[in-house]
């Protein structure tokens, strides 16, 4: 089956690395997945369309100009129906909303979306636009698939025969360098996008009190975006300049892994992220908030921090450090073995291919 996975994206983070660990899966499992990039006119080569290339995956590099370009996708479709594409599966509101205003018969694939969480914008920004247009016209598809149970609390998915749940997952294989769980200062680490809905400034914060104790941390933060200069204006408000470092995107942040002793995650929505299951793949400790799909990957109660929460990240880092070396080698194990029973990549893959196959016999049916 020849699946094309569209998608317009703003850097390789966790929903890009989800779809590119898909493909490599699809391709190994006998499939034919294409991505289809999309972008501006004249944009540059996408972050995803060089890792794309570098892994062997099909890609089609596609620019439209921006907005509710209906030529430009049904020019997208007329190329993907000449290359014999057989199934759409789309990654993110810009095409949610772009086949889903043609429609069903319009378009004359069976379609899948992929849900991978929302950031809970307020009116009257663009992205609450987006997404309130995402959830009309995503219930056109064949099927939409959440990557968490907590995401059936959304209340336009809580029902449905449309509405299943795929939680991520990524390769097993695990890095060649063990990780220390024990350094002085104390090694922070945490990853992703320098947006307001990823927390960093509740985590800033709380590192900033640790260090007013006699537990001194040292945080460094991978990632770019937005906040980039609120933030840095706000280590140096706090005098943590020495003890908080913004790096910019780190590609690959996962190889770096092992020189931290704990992954911190302070994010306000998520839903099931990548780095949560690399640190568990890779054995590395790691505190996250209980919001979306994180509690249903990280059991360990212990290891949640209330979102939002300066004192909650305070007190859950500190109990963390005052462990012993047998408790923690205890917890980042039992992390490890939910990780292979649960989120590989070869589970995930079997899932999305036996759903293709279903909404593909029920398409061909419909259409008799």
């Amino acid at each position: 089956m020849k699946v094309a996975h569209l998608i317009d994206s703003g850097g390789l983070y966790g929903a890009e690395q989800v779809l590119l660990t898909l493909c490599k899966e699809q391709q190994l499992q006998g499939l034919q997945p294409i991505i289809v990039s999309c972008g501006l006119p004249n944009e540059p080569e996408k972050a995803i369309e060089k890792a794309a290339k570098a892994q062997g995956i099909a890609l089609m590099s596609w620019r439209m100009p921006a907005g509710l370009n209906r030529s430009g996708t049904l020019a997208l479709l007329d190329e993907l129906n000449q290359q014999g594409v057989e199934l759409l599966h789309s990654h993110g509101y810009k095409f949610n909303i772009l086949l889903g205003m043609l429609g069903r018969k319009r378009i004359g694939l069976p379609m899948v979306s992929t849900v991978h969480g929302y950031v809970k914008a307020k009116f009257p920004k663009k992205m609450w636009i987006y997404e309130f247009l995402d959830r009309i016209f995503i219930k056109r598809f064949d099927a939409i698939v959440l990557v968490s149970e907590k995401m059936r609390e959304i209340p336009a998915f809580r029902a449905g025969k449309k509405i299943h749940v795929i939680k991520n997952g990524i390769s097993t294989l695990e890095p060649a360098c063990s990780p220390t769980l024990e350094a002085s200062p104390y090694q922070l680490l945490a990853v992703g996008r320098l947006s307001p809905e990823k927390g960093f400034d509740y985590l800033i914060r709380a590192v900033a009190e640790l260090n007013k104790t006699q537990l001194i941390c040292q945080l460094t933060i991978f990632g770019d975006g937005g906040l980039r200069n609120s933030l840095r204006q706000l280590i140096e408000d706090l005098g943590q300049q020495k003890n908080i470092n913004l790096t910019g995107f780190v590609a690959d942040a996962q190889q770096y892994f092992h020189q931290y002793q704990l992954i911190i995650m302070p994010s306000l929505t998520e839903g099931v992220p990548v780095t949560l299951l690399e640190a568990m793949r890779n054995k590395i400790p790691i505190i996250a908030s209980a919001v979306g799909g994180i509690p249903e990957v990280l059991e360990e109660i212990d290891l949640l921090v209330q979102p939002a929460s300066v004192e909650s990240l305070v007190k859950k880092i500190r109990d963390w450090f005052s462990n012993t070396v047998v408790r923690k080698r205890k917890v980042v194990i039992k992390n490890h073995i939910r990780f292979n029973e649960k989120f590989s990549s070869i589970k995930m893959t079997k899932k999305y291919c036996s759903l293709y196959e279903e909404i593909k016999m029920n398409y061909v049916q419909e259409r008799k």
